[in-house]
Parts: C-alpha cells; structure tokens; sequence
C-alpha cells in the first residue's frame, strides 16, 4: 500500500471517528493574520515557518512597510487639515512653519519607505510577492498642489 493511501486511510478513520468535529472556526472562512496576507502565494510556507517560530525577514519588513504607509498616511491628513484650516484663517503665514515641517516629516517617511520597500523587492520570493514602490516626487508634488490649491503660497 503507498503512502498516501495509508495517510487517507487514517484521516476517513479520524473522520469517522469524529476527530474533526466542532473544530474552532468550522464552517467559517480561514481568516487570514496580516503577515499570511502578505505573503500572498507562499502562505503555506510562511505558516510552516510560523509554526516553527521563524519568520521570514522579507514578511517581517512587508509588515514594517505597511505600518509606515498607515503612518505617512496620518502624515497626508494632518497636513490635509492644516492646509483646510490656513485656507479658512487666511493666514498662510501663521501656518508656514507648521506645513513646512508637515512636508520635511512626509518625505522623510516616504524616503524611507521607497528604500525599505527596494528592500523588500530585492529579497521577496518571486514577482508577485514584490510591492510597488512609492514615487516620492509625486507625491510630494501633490502636497505643494494642495497647498496651492487652498489658495496658499506657491
């Protein structure tokens, strides 16, 4: 008898046998930890790698990645709403240093993640493991745009 019948013998038993009733999580979908989603098509591997206590470097810096995005995402609203508010005040001149300082603090976040993210790239498994990287300039351009936009200086 090969192997594999011999291991689907003893799991029709253990069914049988009523090994897998009332499981946690029966009849509900898989839910996913955010390092499983960020390992894409190498789940399995990770979670055997979990399981043995050992994280990959490359998902433990994908994780890094999308913790900086959710703060430079912060960073995008908080000088949103400096920009809504010296637009409303009129007073762009009492706001300049605040904004300024807003905008040094995002590209220096950006920066920082377009490197981790070459990184990530750079040691990820496969391409479709790989993230896009962020345009820095372009955003950065957004940022003046908005400010202009409020009717700010240039």
């Amino acid at each position: 008898m090969s192997l594999e019948k011999v291991i689907e013998s003893q799991i029709q038993e253990a069914i049988a046998a009523g090994a897998f009733d009332n499981l946690p999580g029966a009849g509900k979908p898989q839910e996913w930890s955010d390092a499983e989603k960020l390992a894409r098509d190498n789940w399995l591997g990770y979670k055997v790698l979990q399981n043995g206590g050992m994280v990959p470097a490359w998902l433990g810096l994908g994780r890094e990645i999308e913790m900086d995005l959710e703060r430079l995402a912060a960073i995008d609203r908080q000088h949103e709403s400096l920009c809504a508010i010296a637009a409303e005040d009129r007073a762009w001149a009492r706001y300049a240093g605040s904004l300024r300082n807003v905008i040094e603090k995002y590209e220096e976040l950006a920066r920082a993640i377009r490197k981790k993210q070459d990184r990530f790239n750079h040691s990820a498994p496969g391409l479709r493991s790989e993230r896009p990287g962020i345009w820095v300039e372009s955003h950065l351009d957004r940022l003046h745009a908005r400010v202009k936009a409020a009717g700010g200086p240039l």
